[in-house]
């Protein structure tokens, strides 16, 4: 006989002490396969609770494997196959998981680790790696409300499936939106996406295949090579001059090689901060035009113009269709709510909506529908406002710093917006990792250069940012980053 015990004081539910106790008995072979466990109403007799604690607590050991039962006969111990938890973790899995992945895969795996690096900083360190929008200034309180507001108003319909082009409000926020930039587009034109990376992705399943070539500026986001190469992509490097994308060498790439299409940064270049001209924006346009190659302008910085005039979009002259434009919220405002866009011809964005949709069916309606609240009623221009003032003293800050404290021979890059600066060491013959190990020491982290290279450079250079640092930590900073160089760089 079946003899059990429950504590009818305990917080814990009557059937979970019952399944519970059986399952130990089951575990320690105290009851063994075959044996059989008395009827539930029996039980409940003996133990002296309601025969429904006892249906729950067979069905509870039926769901984990201990029981077998039928109905009109006996509920029986039966040889349970053990769980995870059971298994010694040395007995390892029956699949080699480094063999069976592609090796695109394993490549992002290697590269996942190597942009992971950038979120690892010490508290005693300046971070001028980061590049992500300021924890300290992002205004958190205004995007709750607008939350708690589109919940309120239409909580039904944004927890269910959305449109797979985006929530249609927000499209049309961002097409008014880009209208003030010159860049005629519709919501229908617009298709929203969890954030910039997703948006490339999306072109890059829509127009390319393993083996296709790509050009891009060498050096160029580091983020995209990695997904370049996931997709299997031959990456053609252009090198970047002081206007941005050496254009002769893009013709004759373009001419000799037939890319895919073309990836550019114009506006606050990452990782250069390098904006391109108005001629040499027509001149790439002309170019691409004129080989019906696609652009994808790149357009993750361009609110943050902080000195000297606009340069407006590749995307605003493009009447030929010839222009996919991806933006993003996340580095002006939310990373976290993970929303970008597509600006595109009409009959592109059909092919990419249809993309999304079999592949994630739809975004997060809940937060695109704050983000649209959270625009339309002005805080993202009111916030913009404040962010300009904050970046324009930092990238001042920045500016002077390195012009106060740097050693001849290193060079850099003077951006009029955005949140990078390109650092180069001429007169070194120290490798790179050797520099940035020594930088890190002394007490400040940049991000290394090779890793906006698809082909490494034996030049040591670096990525700056005034993303994540005040004023006052740029300065101390560049200090630091001055007093290390200077032991190393030949005058």
């Amino acid at each position: 006989m079946l003899i059990l015990t429950v504590d009818k004081a305990s917080t814990v539910p009557v059937y979970r002490q019952i399944y519970e106790r059986i399952g130990r008995l089951v575990d320690d072979g105290t009851l063994v396969p075959g044996d059989r466990l008395p009827p539930t109403r029996v039980l409940a007799q003996t133990v002296g609770v309601h025969r429904s604690s006892v249906l729950r607590a067979y069905g509870e050991l039926w769901a984990l494997g201990y029981l077998e039962s039928r109905p009109g006969s006996y509920s029986t111990v039966r040889r349970r196959v053990p769980t995870r938890a059971a298994v010694p973790a040395a007995e390892g899995t029956l699949i080699d998981w480094a063999a069976v992945s592609t090796p695109t895969t394993r490549g992002a795996r290697d590269d996942a680790a190597r942009l992971g690096r950038e979120r690892e900083t010490r508290e005693s360190v300046v971070d001028f790696a980061r590049l992500s929008a300021d924890r300290r200034i992002i205004p958190s309180d205004d995007l709750r409300r607008c939350l708690k507001a589109a919940l309120l108003e239409e909580g039904r319909e944004l927890l269910d499936y959305g449109d797979a082009a985006g929530y249609r409000p927000l499209r049309e926020v961002i097409a008014r939106h880009m209208r003030t930039h010159a860049v005629a587009v519709s919501a229908d034109e617009v298709l929203i996406t969890s954030g910039a990376q997703h948006a490339l992705d999306l072109v890059l399943r829509l127009l390319t295949r393993a083996g296709n070539r790509v050009a891009v500026e060498a050096p160029t986001y580091g983020a995209a090579l990695a997904l370049f190469r996931f997709h299997g992509l031959d990456l053609v490097e252009i090198p970047m001059g002081p206007e941005g994308m050496d254009l002769d060498a893009l013709d004759d790439v373009i001419a000799r090689r037939g890319p895919r299409l073309v990836y550019t940064i114009p506006s606050f270049h990452n990782p250069t901060g390098i904006t391109s001209g108005q001629a040499h924006r027509e001149r790439l346009l002309a170019l691409c035009e004129a080989r019906r190659v696609p652009i994808v302008e790149d357009g993750f910085e361009e609110e943050m113009k902080y000195f000297g005039k606009a340069v407006l979009p590749i995307k605003s002259m493009d009447t030929r269709g010839v222009v996919i434009y991806v933006g993003t919220l996340s580095k002006v405002v939310f990373p976290g709510l993970r929303i970008g866009w597509i600006a595109a011809p009409r009959e592109c964005v059909d092919r990419l909506v249809a993309i999304q949709r079999v592949s994630c069916l739809t975004g997060n309606s809940l937060a695109q529908a704050a983000a649209a609240r959270f625009c339309r009623v002005g805080h993202y221009d009111a916030h913009l406002r404040r962010v300009h003032r904050v970046y324009r003293k930092r990238m001042q800050a920045m500016l002077r710093g390195l012009a106060d404290h740097m050693p001849r021979g290193v060079e850099w890059t003077r951006p009029s917006g955005g949140y990078t600066l390109w650092l180069r060491v001429t007169g070194t013959k120290a490798d790179e990792d050797t520099l940035q190990a020594r930088l890190l020491r002394d007490g400040v982290r940049v991000s290394p250069g090779n890793l906006y290279f698809q082909t490494p450079r034996a030049e040591p250079s670096f990525r700056l940012s005034i993303a994540c640092v005040t004023e006052t930590e740029i300065e101390e900073g560049c200090r630091r980053l001055g007093r290390s160089l200077r032991g190393i760089v030949r005058a």
